[in-house]
């Protein structure tokens, strides 16, 4: 969503009031994001949250197949 948002990662975590490691380690998958912050992240990428967990349930979907 970042990218797509042509954000920076310093960007997106000046937006979001958080350090930029923050959004580093959730890339790198060193962090997991819990539905809240997934939440305000969608919104600070100008995305839909509603429309963007439908969209992450249906990679999961994929990768149970």
């Amino acid at each position: 969503m970042r990218e797509q948002a042509d954000l920076s990662q310093r960007e997106l975590s000046r937006r979001l009031d958080k350090e930029h490691t923050f959004i580093s380690k959730c890339e790198l998958g060193e962090r997991r994001v819990d539905i809240a912050e997934f939440y305000w992240i969608s919104k600070a990428c100008g995305a839909n949250p509603e429309t963007e967990i439908k969209r992450l349930i249906q990679a999961f979907i994929k990768l149970e197949k």
